[in-house]
């Protein structure tokens, strides 16, 4: 035992040097380019994040991002699909990942995951879950789906009155939580009352805020209460005060396995437990468009696809012609008929809303975009019609099945507005 320790000690010392080692005892260095993926600040073990803007990291945004550097090292060719790396085994941290390697203990977590054979062309599969919106985006539909706010208080009453309002106009609702570290009510719950009121609820779930056992007890609570369209996020980081312990054990890639594994095989695929009448998720993940160099976004979004990501909902677009050129490279690509692209819709309707668009990681705020809000005589009036337009000109971009409309603002009685004017029917092709 005392010659393990110090092994793993000296092991410990060595390797931090050469490779800034965070000791996980469960080493990918010669799959990671020797770039220790623990060293990302949420100790990712697939990444990037979405809050990479220009390759740097979202935490320390002096440093480059490990996740943007890993890729960069890739042998394979800069547009592959990566491969999925498990989840680290707690029990293997701070011991030797030679002796693990010798003994065998870390296989399973130092080997890469083998990806479910989900078919191809999946946005023409037979529909395969509860989901409404699995049924209208398949069915052709241009669908828009918003956001709601959980509560900071143990009352209904506004995520009641709001949800009414936004009910006839939009194809689901996403219920978010916990922003900026805030404690609120979960997300699971609103979107449980969103269902009851006869809403598609959309469950944000990060890994920031999860173990791998609360994650697949969610997705149970949310088959109880008839929520059938997860979002799994890896969140922001917390950064300050207050210093909360982030869990990210896992990340969002790896979330969806998790989830797409328990749909199809009916087994938790971290414990093999077997589960009778398992949870058929729709299940969504995030991109940032934005990310840069540009294949990394791409080969990200191709993990979370070969993951089990049914449709995706990207960060907010203000810089419309970045987001064409994105697109252009994930049709390409062939992504277009593997997903379902629901692209993310600024509506800012006030100075205060923009100062903290300005602060949100992975946001990309054009300096023009900044200066057409600060100078406009209503700053209300002048986000609905930003958001207009930018909801007309995306509308018109292929490859996109949807709006998902981010709201910054003090009245979501807007939000309406933005909407109206699209029509429900085959998405547009790309104007030239």
């Amino acid at each position: 035992m005392k010659g393990a320790k110090l092994i793993a000690h000296a092991e410990g010392l060595v390797k931090g040097i050469l490779f800034d080692c965070h000791t996980c005892g469960q080493c990918v260095l010669s799959k990671t380019g020797l770039i220790c993926p623990m060293s990302c600040p949420k100790g990712l073990r697939n990444g990037p994040c979405g809050g990479t803007l220009d390759g740097k990291c979202e935490v320390y945004p002096d440093n480059r991002c490990v996740w943007v550097r890993i890729h960069e090292r890739s042998p394979e060719d800069s547009l592959s699909e990566p491969h999925l790396l498990p989840a680290l085994d707690a029990n293997l941290i701070n011991t030797s990942s030679y002796l693990n390697l010798v003994t065998g203990a870390d296989k399973s977590t130092r080997e890469y995951l083998e990806y479910l054979d989900l078919g191809d062309s999946r946005k023409s599969q037979p529909i395969h879950t509860p989901s409404n919106l699995e049924s209208k985006l398949k069915a052709g539909t241009f669908v828009t789906t918003c956001e709601l706010r959980a509560p900071r208080t143990a009352s209904m009453k506004t995520v009641h009155r709001l949800a009414l309002q936004l009910k006839d106009h939009f194809d689901a609702i996403n219920a978010t939580a916990y922003l900026s570290a805030r404690p609120s009510l979960p997300s699971p719950l609103v979107a449980s009352h969103l269902a009851q009121l006869g809403i598609e609820a959309i469950c944000q779930t990060t890994c920031r805020d999860h173990t791998q056992t609360t994650f697949i007890s969610e997705l149970l609570e949310n088959q109880l209460n008839g929520v059938n369209n997860v979002l799994c996020l890896t969140g922001d980081a917390y950064v300050g005060v207050p210093k909360i312990r982030q869990v990210f054990d896992m990340d969002a890639a790896l979330m969806l396995y998790e989830a797409r594994h328990l749909r199809e095989k009916g087994v938790v695929h971290f414990s093999g437990d077997k589960v009778k009448d398992a949870p058929r998720p729709y299940l969504g993940a995030a991109i940032n468009p934005f990310t840069t160099p540009t294949n990394v976004p791409i080969r990200r979004l191709k993990q979370k696809i070969a993951a089990g990501a049914d449709f995706i909902q990207t960060q907010v677009v203000f810089d419309i012609a970045g987001f064409r050129q994105f697109m252009e490279l994930a049709r390409q690509e062939g992504l277009d008929r593997e997903v379902f692209m629901l692209a993310g819709v600024p509506v800012v309707t006030s100075l205060r809303a923009l100062e903290v668009v300005q602060r949100i990681p992975g946001v990309l705020l054009p300096d023009s975009i900044r200066k057409r809000l600060t100078s406009a005589a209503d700053c209300a009036a002048e986000g609905l019609v930003m958001a207009q337009e930018t909801a007309q000109e995306i509308r018109s971009i292929s490859g996109i099945s949807g709006l998902h409309l981010m709201f910054f603002g003090p009245d979501h009685a807007v939000l309406p507005e933005v909407v109206r004017g699209l029509s429900k029917g085959q998405p547009n092709e790309e104007r030239n």
